[in-house]
Formats: C-alpha cells, sequence, structure tokens
C-alpha cells in the first residue's frame, strides 16, 4: 500500500497479538513469540507509521464466524429467568467441559470438568458472558438432573458467587427441569438461561436474539471455527482447547484506524 493517508493508531489482533502487547510470554514451539517479539521492539523504537492502540479483541478475534447457521429454539421449553436481562445477546463464547453424565450422575467429576475446562481456555476469572455446552442424554430422572445441577453449582461456583448470568445450552431435552432445579431448589439467584436441543462445541460463539412474541421462540446463530465433515451432533469430535489455539497463533492481523 503505497498510501495509507492520515494513521491515527494501529491495533493488533489474532495469537500474536498476546506478545505484542505482552499478555504473553510462553514459547509454544512457533514463531508467534518472535514475530510478536519483533513487532513489539519496532513499536518502541517508532519504527511503525502510528502508535500501536490497546485491542479490545486479542487472540479470539481471528475468523470469528468462519461459518454459521441459525435456528429457533422454543421458549416453553427452556428455562429463563428474565429475558430482558438476558437476551440479546452477541458472541458467546462457547465451552464445552468433556463430560458424559452417567447413572448415577457425579456432581463432582462434572465440576471437576467444567474447572478444568475453564482454566484451558483462560477463562476462570473473566466477567465476559460464555455459555457452558453439555451433553445429555439417559433416563431424565430428578435424581440425575438434579446431579447435574449441582455439578454445574460447583463448577461455576465463582461466577455464580460474583453474581454474572448463567447460560446453559444442552443436547438432550431436560431444559427447563434444569433450570427449575438451579433456581428452586439449589438457590441460584442468578439470572439464568438454559436452552436445550442443541449441541454446540468448543470454539463455537453464538449469537442469541430476544424473545418473540407471540411464538415465544429464542433466535440462536452458531458460529463455528472449527469445520467438519457431517451434520453436527451430540457425538461431535472432541478438541484439545490448546491444540486449536495453537493453530490460530500462527496468524497476525493488523488495523489501522483513521479520523474521517
Amino acid at each position: 500500500i503505497d498510501d495509507l493517508g492520515r494513521v491515527d493508531a494501529i491495533t493488533f489482533s489474532g495469537g500474536v497479538a498476546e506478545y505484542v502487547y505482552g499478555r504473553e510470554t510462553r514459547d509454544f514451539g512457533d514463531l508467534g513469540g518472535r514475530l510478536g517479539a519483533a513487532i513489539r521492539a519496532r513499536a518502541a523504537a517508532g519504527a511503525l507509521p502510528a502508535p500501536v492502540a490497546p485491542a479490545g479483541e486479542r487472540i479470539r478475534a481471528t475468523v470469528l464466524g468462519a461459518s454459521e447457521h441459525s435456528v429457533q429454539l422454543s421458549g416453553n421449553t427452556s428455562y429463563i429467568s428474565r429475558a430482558a436481562a438476558l437476551l440479546p445477546r452477541r458472541n458467546l463464547q462457547v465451552l464445552r467441559p468433556g463430560y458424559t453424565p452417567g447413572t448415577p450422575v457425579d456432581p463432582e467429576a462434572l465440576a471437576e470438568a467444567i474447572r478444568r475446562h475453564l482454566a484451558a481456555f483462560d477463562a476462570e476469572e473473566t466477567n465476559d458472558d460464555l455459555v457452558l455446552a453439555l451433553n445429555w442424554q439417559g433416563v431424565p430422572s430428578h435424581e440425575r438432573i438434579t446431579g447435574l445441577a449441582r455439578g454445574i453449582v460447583s463448577g461455576l461456583s465463582g461466577r455464580i458467587a460474583a453474581q454474572l448470568p448463567v447460560y446453559v445450552v444442552l443436547d438432550g431435552d431436560v431444559a427447563l427441569t434444569l433450570g427449575s432445579i438451579l433456581r428452586n431448589e439449589l438457590g441460584v439467584t442468578n439470572d439464568l438461561l438454559v436452552i436445550d436441543g442443541v449441541s454446540l462445541r468448543d470454539f463455537d460463539y453464538v449469537d442469541l436474539g430476544a424473545l418473540r412474541e407471540p411464538s415465544h421462540t429464542v433466535p440462536l446463530t452458531i458460529k463455528s471455527l472449527v469445520f467438519n465433515d457431517g451434520p453436527r451432533a451430540p457425538a461431535a469430535r472432541a478438541l484439545s482447547p490448546h491444540r486449536g489455539l495453537s493453530q490460530r497463533r500462527a496468524g497476525v492481523q493488523a488495523e489501522v484506524h483513521r479520523h474521517s
């Protein structure tokens, strides 16, 4: 580009941006750290055409919405404590712990899977809204669903204590019962949304639309960063979070900002 015109600031996104902004120091065996350090050094030396400004999104900003599809979910079979407080929402990150409920459901095993997954995706201390995606199969007895609810409460204890909204998406048809147990039996007072009939996976992001009347449906758009050969199903392939993040560290994006 011969002439960018007046450039007021430059921001970086993508995995390398973590190194440019000094948020990451670990070596993942690729060129990301060295490239980021080189860009950071040139910026400090004044070798760039404009100052580097903070970026709202860094590693999680790349290729968002590469593939997406939308569905309409019935609000009559979902649990939505306060639609006005919970909806609409855009770009909610999905976390799907690798846990399959048995008989009985083991609450502590589920809680530990949730905690490990939050740590793997650096989401332990974030106040950003997240979607917890869970697998459900087997008999929908009160005992089993209560075990699932107890595992969620323990695994999300930090977010629940901070009164952050709780978003749960299941692939099995137990959302209304699960939400009622969380609220009425386990005393979760957070704004709470539980919907079912959708299979989500790691590296998905979702948009939740406002509740539509008179159909009482919730529009949900799934934006995927990972592609599969077949249709999405509850048995979708599990992915390592570290593998996915490492692949995205290969790229860096720079943006220039001008005053009109």
